[in-house]
């Protein structure tokens, strides 16, 4: 397939993009102290723009530095930041893409502690929910203040050399608390009736036209839906949309909720891909300006057809522009297997606030800033660049799970001599992240690990499956380098009864090498014991969940974690939380809840998924196994895929 209608032009206005592929505005972390552009935030977006990507947002800028969204947000609001705002506009055009900004403000959706202590407005007096600071309600006066630096903002953008600036109207931030009736409870010219709550945006618009000519594109981004009580829904907002058009918008650039409702701006694995294309082919009808939508495109078939359909102008990819900067490139050539496909997981992607913008320890091994779970090369900092070696080695790798995958990959890729051994079979690659497939909504784990196995191959891996390795083979093939990525294993913990004939382990359940049915007991709420029960669900009539912690997935990103329970609430399963298993019987178990012990009763089958112990089938010191030993993910200790590939990347690098 060519996919003619993704690489074909379009205007926005009177500005050409060279095709429909949009990376759209994400907070990077990626710069320096007070919202300074660094080399770092250069080198991320000039990789995007390289890829081949025709409109390029880059991400929130404050337009005054009381309304930070994330740690020191990129600053718009001086005219001290033309200079370095003005490098990045040049190195995202230097390739032929089109550079926007997103104007931003963050109204209520913020706190002190972001703005350094400054107080948070709004349009009115209602908290975040997320945050819960009560804002300032803006006097008019103040509201006709902060147009202007909106405006300014636009002009400074333009002296930087930006081909088109966003007014950020979407997410619950301050543009958008003026045009949603659930939080503008204003009186005056700015509140009331749907033309009124308009104003706000209105008088931004036909400002910066006027200050930076007729001809300088302008996109808003909205919401289709706020996914409120009482926010605005797609009837509501095609007609917010129809009266910015009048207003002289040249762009719609459409996406979902709010800090409320946090899962639809970052849509999990649960929604579908192109997600919010029903409520595109709405806008697309009511304007006749473009549209651009967002929300899980991660797949070329996909975005052409979308396009050809005519559901949409253009597609922002979000989190897949993330995952791989060479997408567009890569679906223009025809090179699919090639293409780093983002899953949605949001854990590392939104893990990005560490670095020296903000203060915060760096997420790992001097690591910060956006980046990708299964691509942790996507930050392009300098030390995450493939670079051919200079003394090539022969590498062994032990294990073909996603650390062992992306260590031999990359290794060969930069001129190493390859062999990777597993145990299992080829259709058994990629270890527990395989398995982490099978519960709903995870297929897309299965396209990283036939990803992987591509990138293998490419590169001359020399793959062994059905090939147990011990010390005595290791010693025979003498390894300049021995990397150990054997995973890890279902822990079954001491518990009196545990190897009772109705006791099954997570990972045969979801491999079908044990059956469920009727009713069961699920042993443990963290992530595998949910999506365990997410899977049985289809199979059982009813699913207790029981969880020693006091609180289920804690450390999960809040868009994934949010909507896995509801997921889970769907299905109408008990959960007990900070209840400890004490000892487990055919068709019971008792347990300990608030000091107290309880006998659970009635269950066919009790399912363990208590977590995972290291793989130590090769010993517990191997350091004497090859002249340089590496021992990465699960091996070391059990832990998530993110930290894994992680490893398995900065090992290839370093060795």
């Amino acid at each position: 397939m060519n996919f003619e209608k993704t690489f074909s032009p379009m205007y926005i206005g009177k500005m050409m993009v060279k095709n429909r592929l949009v990376m759209p505005p994400m907070g990077s972390c990626l710069y320096e102290e007070l919202g300074k552009i660094s080399d770092a935030t250069i080198n991320y977006y000039a990789a995007r723009a390289r890829g081949g990507f025709g409109l390029i947002f880059v991400e929130v800028a404050a337009v005054e530095r009381d309304g930070l969204a994330i740690p020191e947000e990129i600053d718009i609001s001086v005219d001290e930041a033309i200079p370095g705002l003005r490098k990045l506009a040049s190195a995202i055009k230097h390739y032929g893409s089109r550079a926007c900004i997103q104007l931003h403000h963050a109204g209520r959706q913020t706190n002190s502690e972001l703005s350094h202590g400054l107080q948070v407005i709004s349009s009115s007096p209602i908290p975040c929910p997320i945050f819960r600071t009560t804002p300032k309600e803006m006097t008019t006066e103040e509201v006709y203040v902060m147009i202007d630096k909106y405006i300014a903002a636009a002009v400074r953008a333009q002296k930087a050399g930006f081909d088109m600036v966003e007014v950020h109207c979407a997410h619950g931030y301050l543009a958008a608390e003026f045009l949603s009736g659930r939080y503008n409870k204003r009186i005056d010219e700015f509140g009331g009736d749907i033309y009124s709550r308009t104003l706000f945006v209105k008088l931004i618009v036909e400002g910066i036209k006027r200050e930076c000519g007729t001809d300088f594109p302008v996109s808003v981004r909205m919401s289709s839906n706020e996914y409120l009580r009482g926010g605005y829904k797609e009837n509501e907002a095609v007609v917010i949309a129809t009266l910015l058009e009048s207003y002289g918008i040249d762009a719609l650039h459409l996406s979902a909720g709010t800090y409320g409702a946090y899962e639809y701006i970052l849509p999990t694995a649960s929604q579908p891909p192109a997600w919010n294309i029903e409520a595109a082919k709405l806008f697309k009808k009511a304007l006749k300006i473009p549209v651009i939508t967002v929300g899980r495109y991660n797949e070329p078939h996909v975005i052409e057809y979308a396009l050809q359909r005519g559901d949409a102008d253009f597609i922002a990819l979000g989190r897949q522009s993330v995952a791989d900067p060479e997408f567009p490139n890569k679906m223009f050539s025809n090179e699919l297997m090639e293409i780093h496909p983002c899953i949605s997981c949001g854990q590392r992607c939104l893990s990005n606030h560490a670095g020296p913008a903000t203060g915060v320890a760096d997420w790992a091994g001097g690591d910060y800033g956006m980046s990708c779970l299964q691509n942790p090369l996507a930050n392009e900092l300098p030390k995450n660049q493939i670079v051919e070696t200079k003394d090539p080695k022969n590498v062994m790798i032990v294990g073909a799970g996603p650390a062992g995958l992306e260590a031999a990959w990359i290794a060969a890729a930069r001129g190493h001599k390859v062999s990777l051994y597993e145990k299992n079979p080829r259709n058994r690659a990629g270890g527990q992240y395989l398995i982490a497939s099978y519960p709903p909504n995870k297929q897309d784990i299965t396209r990283v690990i036939k990803h992987y196995l591509y990138m293998c191959e490419k590169h001359n891996v020399d793959i062994h499956f059905d090939t147990e390795v011990n010390t005595d083979f290791i010693k025979q093939i003498k390894p300049d380098v021995l990397i150990v990525a054997t995973g890890g294993i279902p822990l079954k913990p001491d518990i009196v009864g545990i190897d009772g004939k109705n006791v099954k382990i997570a990972t045969d359940v979801l491999l079908g090498k044990q059956n469920v049915d009727g009713k069961i007991l699920v042993l443990g709420g963290g992530l595998v014991g949910l999506e365990s029960a997410m899977y049985c669900a289809d199979y059982c009539e009813k699913i207790t969940v029981v969880e020693m912690m006091p609180k289920l997935i804690p450390t999960l990103p809040n868009a994934t974690r949010v909507s896995l329970l509801k997921e889970i609430k769907k299905e109408e399963m008990e959960i007990l939380t900070s209840t400890k298993v004490l000892e487990l019987f055919e068709n019971s178990a008792i347990v300990e809840k608030d000091g107290e012990q309880i006998e659970l009763k009635g269950f066919d089958h009790i399912v363990v998924a208590l977590g995972a112990r290291s793989n130590k089938c090769l010993g517990d010191d191997v350091s004497n196994l090859a002249p340089i030993v590496e021992v990465i993910g699960d091996a070391v200790r059990t832990r998530t895929a993110v930290e894994a590939i992680f490893e398995g990347a900065k090992v290839a690098l370093r060795i």
